[in-house]
């Protein structure tokens, strides 16, 4: 699991006014699976087709643990905390 990406993903996903947020692409899908195991979000699953995405419904308590105690960590070494990987979400 890459920590610098669950904290993007949880905080868009809070960020968002209706609770939802939709990732496109097989490695954001991939780690949406891998946080609703970890508890931190609930999603409605990925779908994989031509089009691969994972919709994350809304973030549990977990979660919001994790973005309060990630804000005050430095950035992990080797990846800034303002890169993107290759696939987009909305």
């Amino acid at each position: 699991m890459n920590l610098n990406l669950v904290h993007k993903l949880l905080k868009a996903a809070n960020d968002q006014p209706y609770g939802f947020l939709k990732v496109r692409g097989a490695q954001l899908a991939r780690e949406v699976e891998l946080m609703a195991a970890a508890g931190l979000v609930e999603t409605a699953g990925a779908v994989r087709g031509l089009e691969t995405f994972a919709v994350i419904n809304r973030v549990t308590d977990s979660g919001h643990s994790f973005l309060r105690a990630y804000k005050d960590l430095p950035p992990l070494p080797g990846r800034p905390r303002n890169s993107f990987p290759p696939q987009s979400w909305n």
